[in-house]
């Protein structure tokens, strides 16, 4: 009877009742109600809910932190978790877990694990751990690692993850991934969606960072197994800059770039004389904007903010933090949002530790994240509104995730019934 009534609520209910009850619910829910709701299987009803529920989700950042899956460690696993902090509820929500043993790696019990996509590395020659992160940690006896997984970039409810030598994309909410080729010889540089052809690409590039080496970049298509050169595209009124690019960018996980459009832009880097760099996707050429004084000190993020680009400005131990919204594209004109002032004194928990804040949503949200292990949530006004412990190491926060159930292309067709066996970095949610 209880099934019978809601699915007959589901039928009969307005479009906007039934959005408003979906929106709320976390995205693995919302699967299994259309498992027991036929009225939800019908594809020409579901999927313009799922589109109207995605444009209805806030983008959520991610807490990224590692402890031992069993605190007693009677069981010597390494848990090392994602998170996506609800910033309006100040709930923390699983998003994926990966577990592998805490005390070191070994390669070839864990190599054929029954579910996990593969995993090719035996010795450390074989072993990249990330772009810079020292996410990986030798111990022992030098014979064994510990590798973690690392989230390097986020789309459209896309995560880019890597671990060890192998990268993966997969959507969280639908527990769909999709392997990429071997990464470990160059460096990812962004993550985008291709507006005209409906595809995701991502933007690497090759050569040692010293300018010694010619950087030549690439494009991969997701589901592609190799990439394809474009060299370093330069239009003629950019090559005023034309030497900045010869030692490559950042990291994208040191440096994400945010996608406005067809237009991908990184943070101001030294290399680009802190100036913006801007990477046309459709076009496949780079150029350069500025940025807001320009800015030559401190950390800068970007993020989308009613539909334009923003940029927030902090520095380590700093209680002062800028966001700053270009409103006009064309002629580049930086207006300051907001300035946010962190009362260190009348937060303790700020004493006597390393400790660094940067805005994450468009309202003005700060996250500091601390050296003893503790994470800070603050409104714009500075007021202190939740912290949050975490056992065993500080967490990192990361791009923020935009959760969604729409189909995408390049996956295999999703894995949503409660038997069904899925990848390890999903076990456990």
């Amino acid at each position: 009877m209880a099934q019978a009534d809601a699915a007959a609520f589901f039928r009969d209910a307005p479009p906007r009742v039934v959005i408003e009850i979906i929106r709320r619910l976390p995205a693995r829910s919302v699967l299994r109600l259309r498992s027991v709701c036929k009225v939800l299987r019908d594809v020409t009803s579901y999927q313009p809910l799922l589109a109207a529920v995605h444009l209805l989700h806030l983008p959520q950042p991610l807490i990224c932190f590692g402890r031992d899956a069993c605190p007693d460690r009677s069981i010597r696993f390494r848990d090392y978790c994602v998170e996506a902090l609800h910033l309006r509820s100040d709930m923390l929500r699983p998003v994926l877990r990966f577990i592998t043993d805490s005390e070191y790696y070994d390669f070839i019990d864990n190599i054929q694990g029954a579910d996990a996509p593969p995993i090719y590395a035996f010795t450390k020659d074989h072993i990249y751990y990330g772009e810079g992160d020292g996410d990986g940690e030798e111990v022992g006896d030098g014979q064994h690692y510990r590798p973690r997984i690392t989230v390097h970039g986020s789309i459209d409810g896309l995560l880019l993850l890597s671990f060890i030598n192998i990268w993966y994309i997969c959507n969280p909410a639908t527990r769909q991934w999709v392997a990429l080729p071997d990464l470990s010889n160059c460096t990812v540089i962004g993550l985008y969606a291709h507006v005209s052809s409906g595809e995701y690409r991502m933007l690497v590039h090759t050569g040692q960072d010293d300018g010694a080496t010619w950087t030549r970049y690439y494009v991969l298509r997701v589901g592609a197994e190799e990439a394809r050169g474009i060299g370093r595209p330069i239009p003629p009124p950019a090559t005023l800059h034309v030497g900045s690019l010869s030692i490559g960018l950042d990291p994208v996980s040191l440096s994400p770039p945010v996608q406005l459009r067809c237009n991908l832009h990184w943070p101001p880097q030294e290399r680009q004389g802190y100036h913006m760099l801007v990477f046309d996707t459709e076009a496949e050429v780079f150029r350069w904007m500025s940025s807001p004084n320009p800015i030559r000190e401190g950390s800068t993020q970007l993020l989308e903010m009613d539909r334009k680009l923003a940029m927030s400005v902090s520095k380590v131990g700093r209680p002062t933090l800028e966001l700053w919204r270009l409103e006009d594209y064309r002629n580049e004109i930086w207006v300051q949002i907001y300035r946010i002032r962190i009362p260190v004194m009348e937060i303790p928990d700020l004493h006597y530790i390393d400790w660094f804040p940067h805005v994450v949503s468009p309202q003005g949200d700060v996250l500091i994240e601390c050296s003893n292990k503790l994470l800070l949530h603050c409104d714009r006004n500075g007021n202190l509104l939740r912290k949050f412990q975490f056992r065993e190491e500080a967490p990192v926060v990361r791009h923020a995730l935009k959760e969604t159930l729409l189909p995408h292309a390049i996956f295999r067709e999703p894995k949503i019934a409660d038997g069904d066996v899925e990848p390890p970095f999903f076990e456990g949610l």
